[in-house]
């Protein structure tokens, strides 16, 4: 399952640097491109620098069952909040009615 892991994040590393290259060459540039579709390269970085540094850790706690289990709800908590951010709002002021 390393391997999987390694080879994946690999990839996702090597395509993750091609996009930024891209973006920063085309904001020197200018390539003339639709607002709309760099809109989507720009929220496909964000996602991709994310899934790249989830990749690596899912690889470095490979085979540790703990570790992984650990790593896997702390994963899915940025998750949820990333795409539920009213979420984390509600949350923090459940909390603070508690407290």
């Amino acid at each position: 399952m390393k391997k999987f892991w390694n080879v994946l994040g690999q990839i996702l590393g090597f395509l993750t640097i091609v996009l930024y290259a891209f973006l920063y060459t085309d904001a020197q540039f200018g390539f003339g491109i639709p607002s709309n579709i760099m809109d989507y390269l720009i929220l496909a970085r964000q996602f991709a620098a994310l899934a790249v540094a989830a990749i690596v850790g899912m690889e470095f706690v490979s085979g540790k069952k703990l570790f992984a289990f650990i790593y896997i709800l702390i994963l899915a908590i940025i998750v949820i909040f990333m795409f539920f951010p009213t979420l984390g709002e509600s949350l923090v002021s459940m909390l603070n009615t508690i407290i």
